[in-house]
């Protein structure tokens, strides 16, 4: 994968919705007028922040089938088969071009938007509602957030694909995922090795 321009790069960094759309723009005005996937980098901000019934409204549509998929990995422990159609209108719904499949650069464009979704979880992992114990009413510790971090990041990504059989369909969602944990964490650890630390 190509280095990206700067104005790129701080696109996928930032994590507002309104700073990254005056980012894009900026991009795709400049730089990005030879970007063969600057229409499809446009086209997953629109699907993923605009509600066409209330397009003044800001949604988030990633952050929500990041959420999605948590909830289905908690529960597909029975019957895992009957969430297999789900799962995948899911990453339909996400990947909205089947050239992610077959061109480097939307594959690319995927991955980054997949991973900026990841981001802006993460961020809300930092607050004191994330993983309350005791029916919301005791803050968890920092340890214990950052277990249950590692925990929902592989539940949402390599959990479900494994559970449901569909490491295919979602390689490049896990791919993304992965990627943006090892990058959060200092010591750089990998999420799968992450995992199996915090399971022993």
């Amino acid at each position: 994968m190509k280095e990206l321009h700067d104005l790129l790069e701080s696109y996928y960094e930032e994590i507002d919705p309104d700073q990254r759309l005056a980012l894009l723009r900026e991009y795709q005005s400049g730089p990005g007028c030879d970007d063969p996937a600057a229409d499809y980098r446009k086209a997953l901000y629109d699907y993923r922040y605009l509600d066409p019934k209330m397009p003044d409204r800001k949604v988030d549509k990633y952050l929500m089938a990041v959420l999605d998929l948590l909830y289905l990995f908690r529960g597909s422990i029975v019957l895992p088969g009957r969430y297999v159609k789900e799962v995948k209108k899911i990453m339909r719904d996400l990947e909205r071009d089947e050239r992610v499949r077959s061109d480097e650069a939307f594959e690319e464009a995927y991955v980054m938007e997949v991973r900026n979704a990841v981001r802006r979880y993460f961020d809300t992992c930092k607050s004191d509602s994330y993983h309350k114990k005791f029916f919301g009413i005791t803050h968890s510790t920092a340890d214990e957030k950052e277990k249950q971090r590692c925990l929902d990041a592989y539940r949402m990504s390599a959990g479900i694909a494994e559970r449901l059989h569909l490491e295919k369909e979602m390689e490049l969602f896990c791919r993304a995922v992965a990627e943006e944990y090892r990058l959060s964490r200092a010591d750089g650890m990998t999420l799968a090795d992450a995992y199996q630390s915090y399971r022993k």
